[in-house]
């Protein structure tokens, strides 16, 4: 798969309140389902990490939280494993149904499931799935010791859609934030993503398509070009 460059104009990123509003509107009114774009932004982000890293018998580290971003993530388990990759994830128990939906696919598929980070080999690479941009509030444990070891860690991590601990308005970090090599937005940039406080988290900015169509934007009237004509994921800086 090529990935081209987009140039985007930083202006029209959007702001976390009109992604939510996106995401209702794609599901509520174009019958999109939450899984179905979930498996999308999983399988973008199993590409993006193949474009870039020999994956063949390494293994990866899936830190995911309890939420949509942490399923998003166990669910890029299964398209990594299918490219030779040894997967490891870490989580907590969620009540969340998607989380719970991808993490029972993970377990029949016997990838190793833990909840604690007493690990004693390293992975090749970490993929962050901890908080997503809905984020409230100041990071509490385990997630602090989770976002340090990620951050000491000295190898790629790819984050989805922002760097966790991010804000996604203001690119404040809540406290503290991930430090990605890499990070795959999903279905439009979010605004905290370009600020001076977020350049030092983001690394390099990728954005990916989960299928939400150009109709949902003009729905909510947002003129917006569409950046997915020439690639599936474009690289924005």
């Amino acid at each position: 798969m090529t990935i081209s460059k987009f140039k985007f104009n930083h202006r029209l990123a959007l702001t976390a309140e009109q992604m939510r509003q996106i995401d209702k509107l794609a599901v509520e009114k174009f019958n999109l389902q939450i899984l179905q774009m979930m498996e999308l932004a999983a399988f973008q982000m199993a590409c993006l990490i193949r474009q870039i890293e020999k994956i063949n018998n390494q293994t990866i580290f899936i830190l995911a939280g309890k939420g949509n971003n942490g399923a998003d993530a166990i669910a890029s388990a299964r398209f990594l494993a299918n490219l030779g990759a040894n997967l490891i994830i870490i989580t907590q128990k969620s009540t969340n149904p998607h989380h719970k939906h991808h993490l029972k696919l993970a377990k029949r598929l016997k990838i190793p499931i833990y909840h604690s980070l007493q690990l004693i080999k390293p992975p090749a690479i970490i993929i962050d799935g901890l908080f997503g941009y809905s984020i409230k509030g100041p990071i509490r444990q385990p997630y602090q010791d989770w976002i340090l070891y990620i951050n000491k860690a000295d190898v790629p991590v790819y984050s989805f859609d922002l760097p966790s601990g991010l804000d996604p308005d203001t690119g404040q970090p809540h406290g503290l934030a991930v430090k990605a090599t890499y990070t795959l937005t999903l279905a439009y940039p979010k605004k905290g993503l370009f600020t001076s406080k977020a350049k030092p988290y983001v690394g390099q900015l990728y954005l990916a398509d989960i299928g939400i169509p150009p109709a949902v934007y003009k729905k909510l009237k947002l003129q917006l070009k569409n950046p997915f004509t020439q690639s599936s994921i474009v690289r924005l800086t």
